[in-house]
C-alpha cells in the first residue's frame, strides 16, 4: 500500500471521527454569530454582522445553509434591521425562533468546515513528506489527524482551524515563490497569501513574518544587498496583490448590499472607544466611500480584534478569575491539552535536534549556510516565534484554540526530527537500538491513539492525565478548553431519560435551551441560591440543579457564586462541561 493511500486512511478515519463526535452537539458560542452572520452574506451581500471576524468560514457554512431553503423571518427583526452588529441575537433567532430544523441547519453549516482540516492535512502531508520521506509524512499526518484539539474544533463554524490551514496555505506558496522566484509562483503566493488573511485577522501577523523571511532570504546569497533589496520588493508585491486581487475583491460582494451610510454609522459606533484615534478616524473616515469602503470594512475588522485582545475576558485559570491575562497560561493549558504521548514525541525530538546542534560550528557562515539548506524549518520556528510571543503579549486568556495556527509547523518539525533520528541511528548500524526506538515510537503512537478514542466524542474537554483528564481539566481552566456550550442537547437528553419535569439551570452558552428542554427547566444564575436552605425554598421536597462548569468555577466572588454546591457530589456530568446535582432535604 502507497504512503497516499495510507494517508487517504487515515483522513478518512479522522473524518468519521469527526463528523460522529459532534452529531449530538449544540451550537457553540461563538457558531451562533458566525452561522448567522455567514447566512447574511449569501443571502444579502451585507456585511453589517460579525465583520470582526474575516468572511471565508462563515461563507461556507451560509452557501451550505442556502440549500435548505430556510425561512427569512430574521431579517424582518430589530437584530437586522435596527441593532448595530446584532449579530447573536440575530444568529440565535435565525436557528432557533424562526421556525427552521435548528438541528438540520446546524449540521448542514458545521459539515462544510470539514473542508479546512482535510486541506491542512493534505498540505501537512505533502510537505512533511516532501521534506523527510514518506514515512515522516504519515507521522505529521497521524499526529494532526488524531489531535483531540485539532478534531475538536475541526468540526465547529469558527476561524480557528481556517486560520491553521491559513498558514499552512500562505507559508507554503511563499517559501516556494521565495526558492523560485518567476511569476507563476508570484500568483500562486499571492493568491494563498490572500486566501489566508481571509480566515483570521490574527494571520495579519503573516505581514511581518514574510518580511523577515524576505530578509533572511537575502541575508543567504552572495551579493546580501541588492538581494535582500529585490526579495524584499518582491514580497511587498505578494502582500499588495493579496490585499488588493483577493481581500478587495472578495469584501467588495460582502459589501456591495450594505448602504454606505449604515456601514459609516456603524463603524463609528464600532471604534467609537478605539484608542488610537489617528488609524480608527481614518477608517470611519472611509467608511462610505465607494470602491474603497469595502478594504476599509477589512481595516474595521482588524482593529476590532485588536481592541478585543487589549480588553482581555473575565476568565478562571489555576484558582484564580481574573479579566487580566496570565503569561504563563498558555504554555500551561497547551502542555495540560496535549496528549502526554505527544510530550514523549517532542522529548525524542529535542534530543535529535540537540545532537544535530552540537555538530554546527557558530560562525556566521556556517549559520547562513544552515539557513539557506533548512529555510523551511527555519521559517516555521520563526511563525512560532512570532506567534506564541504575541498570543503570551496579549491580554486575551480564553482557549488553547488560539494557538492553533501554530500546531502544522509543531506536527511537520516533531515528525521530521522523529525519522532523522531513527536514520541516524540505522545508518550506524545499530540494529537492536534501532528497533528499540522503533518500539517507543510505535508505542507512544499506540497510546496517542488511545487517548484520541478514549475521549470520543467530548473531544473539546480533552485534558492529559496530569490534568486528571477530561474530567477533571475543569479545575485549571475552563471556557473554550473544556466548556463552549455544546451539551445543551446532551442535557436534555439526560434530563427526559431521567423523566426529570423541572431542573435550575445555569448554561454557559448561546444556544437556545427551551429548544432542547421545552418547559422543564428555570433559569437562574451565581448568587441566587447561597445553600441548599434557599433552594429548597422554592424546590420543596428538593430538585436538580445543572450548572456549566465555566460559571461553576467562577469564584470571583464567594458570595454569589456556586462555592456552596462544593459539599454536594454531582449526581451526573453531561458530556465533561455541565455538572448536575440532586439537592433533597
Amino acid at each position: 500500500m502507497t504512503s497516499k493511500s495510507i494517508a487517504g486512511i487515515l483522513i478518512a478515519s479522522a473524518l468519521v471521527l469527526a463528523i460522529l463526535s459532534v452529531w449530538n452537539d449544540s451550537p457553540i458560542v461563538d457558531e451562533i454569530p458566525h452561522i448567522g452572520a455567514g447566512y447574511s452574506y449569501i443571502q444579502k451581500s451585507d456585511y453589517r454582522l460579525n465583520p470582526e471576524h474575516p468572511p471565508l468560514a462563515k461563507d461556507l457554512a451560509g452557501i451550505a445553509l442556502s440549500f435548505l431553503n430556510l425561512k427569512q423571518s430574521a431579517f424582518n427583526t430589530t437584530y437586522w434591521n435596527q441593532d448595530i452588529n446584532g449579530q447573536w441575537n440575530f444568529g440565535r433567532n435565525l436557528i432557533f425562533g424562526s421556525g427552521n430544523d435548528a438541528i438540520l441547519l446546524y449540521h448542514a453549516a458545521k459539515l462544510p468546515m470539514l473542508l479546512f482540516f482535510i486541506l491542512s492535512a493534505i498540505i501537512i502531508f505533502h510537505w512533511t513528506r516532501k521534506l523527510y520521506g514518506d514515512k515522516a509524512g504519515l507521522l505529521a499526518l497521524f499526529l494532526f489527524a488524531f489531535s483531540p484539539t485539532v478534531l475538536a474544533h475541526s468540526r465547529f463554524v469558527t476561524t480557528d482551524i481556517p486560520a491553521l490551514f491559513g498558514v499552512l496555505l500562505g507559508t507554503y506558496f511563499f517559501i516556494n515563490f521565495l526558492e523560485h522566484q518567476n511569476r507563476e509562483n508570484f500568483v500562486y503566493a499571492f493568491l494563498a497569501f490572500g486566501i489566508a488573511q481571509l480566515t483570521k485577522f490574527s494571520l495579519f501577523l503573516l505581514n511581518p513574518f514574510f518580511i523577515i523571511l524576505a530578509i533572511a532570504w537575502g541575508l543567504t546569497m552572495k551579493d546580501r544587498l541588492s538581494s535582500i533589496i529585490k526579495t524584499v520588493a518582491l514580497t511587498a508585491g505578494v502582500i499588495i496583490a493579496g490585499y488588493l486581487l483577493v481581500v478587495w475583491p472578495v469584501y467588495g460582494l460582502h459589501t456591495m448590499n450594505y448602504p454606505p451610510a449604515r456601514q459609516k454609522a456603524d463603524t463609528n459606533y464600532l471604534l467609537g472607544s478605539y484608542g488610537n484615534r489617528l488609524i480608527a478616524d481614518r477608517i470611519v473616515e472611509f467608511s462610505d466611500k465607494p470602491y474603497i469602503r469595502a478594504l476599509d470594512h477589512y481595516g474595521l475588522g482588524v482593529l476590532m480584534v485588536t481592541q478585543r485582545s487589549a480588553g482581555g475576558n473575565v476568565t478562571y485559570f489555576l484558582g484564580e478569575v481574573s479579566k487580566n491575562a496570565w503569561k504563563k497560561y498558555f504554555p500551561i493549558v497547551y502542555f495540560l491539552k496535549e496528549p502526554l504521548p505527544f510530550w514523549g514525541l517532542v522529548i525524542i525530538a529535542l534530543v535529535a535536534i540537540i545532537t544535530q546542534v552540537k555538530s554546527l560550528k557558530f560562525k556566521v557562515k556556517s549559520i547562513n549556510n544552515w539557513i539557506r539548506a533548512h529555510f523551511t524549518e527555519f521559517a516555521m520556528l520563526i511563525w512560532l516565534a512570532i506567534y506564541w510571543y504575541s498570543s503570551i503579549k496579549a491580554n486575551l486568556n480564553i482557549g488553547v484554540r488560539h494557538l492553533l495556527p501554530t500546531y502544522g509547523f509543531v506536527y511537520i518539525l516533531i515528525s521530521g526530527q522523529i525519522v532523522v533520528l531513527g536514520r541516524r541511528i540505522s545508518n550506524e548500524r545499530k540494529h537492536k537500538a534501532h528497533a528499540f526506538y522503533d518500539g517507543i515510537i510505535y508505542g507512544l503512537l499506540l497510546w496517542y491513539l488511545v487517548e484520541n478514542l478514549m475521549v470520543f466524542p467530548y473531544y473539546l474537554t480533552y485534558f492529559n492525565e496530569t490534568a486528571g483528564g477530561p474530567k477533571g481539566g475543569y479545575k485549571y481552566v475552563v471556557d473554550s478548553n473544556v466548556d463552549w456550550g455544546q451539551d445543551a442537547k446532551r442535557l436534555a437528553d439526560w434530563v427526559n431519560v431521567n423523566n426529570i419535569q423541572k431542573i435550575s439551570l445555569d448554561y454557559f452558552g448561546w444556544a437556545d435551551a427551551g429548544y432542547y428542554l421545552g418547559n422543564k427547566y428555570v433559569w437562574i444564575s451565581a448568587g441566587k441560591y447561597k445553600n441548599a436552605r434557599e433552594f429548597l425554598v422554592d424546590n420543596h421536597g428538593g430538585g436538580y440543579i445543572a450548572v456549566s462548569k465555566t460559571f461553576y468555577m467562577n469564584r470571583e466572588n464567594p458570595e454569589t457564586s456556586y462555592g456552596w454546591l462544593d459539599s454536594y457530589k454531582p449526581v451526573a456530568d453531561i458530556g465533561n462541561s455541565i455538572f448536575v446535582w440532586k439537592i433533597t432535604k
